[in-house]
């Protein structure tokens, strides 16, 4: 029995490995790290570091000298062009948001104190929840500290018990309806609690329906969808969803974190770009991508976001975000509204990179909608090879590959910025191209 499962995991950890670019581990090596006889009780948590520290398996953390969030950073002090950074409309650094945290932190200096029920709950925090809304299109909005826990409140926060069992639900009672390529945090929010978790096939309607069909019950059902799958340039097909949802009565919450900011007229998000406010349950956004800060928020009809301000483990038993990042926030989301422009600085060094690469002969994922350039390498590693060619000939964006994407599909999420030049531009494209003759990947 012992032996056939070291067989079972040793194979597993072979599958992943190979899968994942690393090396092929042999079976001594791995009875050692799984079965071998432990020295001290932290002992096989050091040999497995070791372990994918001496086969190049650990990823590397580059520390930066400079602002992660400009279109030329320093890193290991040396120059290179940022093309993996989130800060879509280049708002990170501009002087109004930089203004308006000194302003706060002045008056409330650098932490809350507290969670939000407690010394928290600053004035400047209500503001962000209005001012959320509005971008969004909801009646209120809850706020957190980072997306990551906005997400893992979410489900237990909606779905669970929360006076007892039966108030509002049973326990087990729920299911979420979950696109396989949703984002790990809401794979984690879904674990902690108890529904029943249900994978349809990415953006397959007809499999969406099918489950939602064969699910049954009393019970309430949630379909969960990111608005804007950035790893693919793609956009969900949220109208269609929306029809789903509201035909078999679910709950129907967007993932929009890559959404917000860069999709709609006025930045609202996926649900704007489509026109369906008022039509998705519960929207969750972050404040550290297009709007260039740091926090997330859910945001829906009034009474369940109050519902959430007492149901949501993370609002009520973590600090409140600071008010410098929360005065910075309102700051950006006005402007994000007020300058469009923005936007449409983005797209267009969108299309001129997405032309760039494909004209030089690379596979680029999406049609446009979404101003990102996910590049195709496949292997994965070939992927951290090309990486690392493109990081030493000037060019930053690390490879994105299993089980971050599907296996042989690795790539390289390419993202551009509002403040990005046309000569920074053509000089990635020219890097990667130079790459992409190197290693045979395009003529």
């Amino acid at each position: 029995m012992l032996g056939a499962q070291i067989a079972i995991r040793f194979g597993w950890l072979n599958f992943i490995l190979t899968h994942w670019g690393g090396p092929r581990v042999d079976m001594p090596t791995f009875a050692a790290l799984r079965f071998g006889a432990e020295k001290h009780k932290m002992e096989r948590l050091e040999s497995c570091l070791d372990f994918l520290v001496s086969e190049d398996i650990y990823p590397h953390y580059r520390p930066m000298q400079s602002a992660g969030t400009t279109p030329e950073v320093m890193i290991e002090g040396r120059p290179l062009l940022m093309f993996c950074s989130n800060n879509y409309l280049s708002l990170s650094n501009a002087p109004e948001l930089k203004e308006a945290a000194v302003e706060q932190m002045a008056v409330h200096g650098m932490g809350p104190g507290g969670s939000r029920c407690l010394c928290g709950n600053v004035a400047v925090l209500n503001d962000l929840d209005r001012t959320t809304a509005d971008l969004v299109g909801t009646e209120d909005a809850i706020t957190f500290p980072t997306g990551y826990m906005a997400n893992l409140s979410v489900f237990r926060g909606v779905l669970d018990p929360f006076l007892a069992d039966g108030i509002p639900y049973k326990k087990g009672q729920a299911t979420v309806f979950s696109d396989e390529y949703n984002h790990a945090t809401v794979v984690d929010g879904i674990r902690l609690s108890s529904a029943k978790k249900v994978i349809f096939k990415h953006s397959d309607l007809d499999d969406l329906e099918r489950k939602l069909r064969r699910s049954g019950g009393r019970g309430p059902r949630l379909i969960v969808t990111e608005g804007v799958f950035s790893l693919d340039g793609e956009v969900s097909p949220l109208p269609e969803i929306v029809a789903l949802a509201e035909r078999y009565g679910a709950i129907l919450m967007v993932d929009d974190a890559h959404g917000v900011g860069m999709m709609g007229d006025n930045g609202g998000g996926t649900v704007e770009h489509f026109g369906l406010r008022g039509r998705v349950d519960i929207i969750m956004g972050s404040y550290d991508k297009a709007l260039g800060g740091m926090g997330g928020f859910l945001a829906g009809r009034q009474k369940m976001v109050d519902y959430l301000r007492v149901a949501a483990r993370a609002y009520m038993f973590s600090s409140a975000p600071s008010a410098l990042m929360a005065g910075a926030m309102v700051r950006s989301m006005e402007m994000c509204m007020g300058q469009p422009e923005r936007r449409q600085r983005l797209r267009a060094n969108a299309r001129m990179l997405m032309d760039g690469l494909r004209a030089q002969g690379f596979t680029v994922y999406g049609d446009g909608t979404v101003p990102v350039a996910p590049l195709l390498i496949g292997d994965e590693a070939k992927a951290v090879v090309f990486e690392e060619k493109a990081f030493e000939l000037g060019v930053f964006a690390p490879a994105f590959r299993w089980p971050a994407v599907p296996k042989n599909t690795a790539r390289i999420r390419v993202t551009p910025m509002a403040d990005h030049t046309e000569d920074q531009i053509n000089q990635a494209v020219s890097i990667y191209s130079q790459v992409g003759r190197e290693m045979g990947l395009v003529q």
